[in-house]
């Protein structure tokens, strides 16, 4: 009788301790804007601001703690690798002398830039606060990843990978119950940090990102 109520007590013990752990996967759609510039070795800057737009799935872990408030893990598996983008730019001397273009900088003629971006190890630490008993949630995060650029520029200059790229979350949703887990639609903003890298020949690039996303994601609790 004793063994089997200590049984008991350690089936319920793990039982109770897995319902408070969920896993899941989720699918987001986002729509982000980078605003750059670029100074060439000449001196000449040019700016632009470009926007993608491009979906990848998630996986997540999560535990509930006690006090009500969720702490997860995000993945984005594998690469994500936004379009590409093209630009021609025509690069001279100015007569007052503010650019002083050079031979790598295309100089007195036209240049078509293409460049796209891919992503991977991006992985976010987030919280998960619900909103009472309606269904609805709020959730922050922060998050990094790495970027490895993939350009073919005019001026012949190529650009290094940059690592550790951090960024900030936060997302408003609703997670509806069902008999085997849960099924959560959310929308939210991210900014990530400045990105700032400098090519073979010198040219700096500076980079802002941020724009909003919708997921929809299914979970399990175990």
């Amino acid at each position: 009788a004793i063994v089997l109520a200590v049984s008991s007590l350690f089936f319920l013990t793990v039982s109770k301790t897995l319902a408070d752990w969920s896993a899941g996967v989720a699918g987001t759609v986002g729509v982000y804007e980078a605003t750059g510039s670029e100074i060439l070795s000449g001196g000449k800057t040019s700016t632009a601001v470009e926007h993608a737009k491009f979906g990848f799935p998630q996986v997540f872990i999560e535990f509930k703690t006690e006090a009500g408030p969720s702490i997860g893990l995000e993945m984005i598996p594998g690469k994500v690798k936004t379009t590409t983008t093209s630009r021609t730019d025509y690069n001279q001397s100015e007569p007052d002398g503010s650019n002083i273009c050079t031979g790598n900088d295309f100089c007195g003629s036209s240049g078509t830039n293409k460049a796209s971006v891919e992503i991977s190890h991006h992985i976010t630490l987030y919280g998960l606060l619900p909103i009472m008993d309606t269904g609805a949630y709020i959730k922050v995060g922060i998050s990094k990843m790495d970027v490895e650029t993939q350009e073919s520029l005019a001026t012949g200059s190529t650009y290094g990978n940059i690592d550790g790229v951090q960024g900030e979350h936060i997302s408003l949703g609703y997670q509806h119950d069902t008999d085997n887990g849960f099924v959560r639609l959310e929308v939210g903003y991210s900014a990530y940090d400045k990105i700032k890298a400098t090519s073979n020949i010198g040219h700096v690039v500076d980079v802002d990102i941020e724009g909003g996303s919708a997921r929809l994601s299914v979970g399990r609790t175990f």
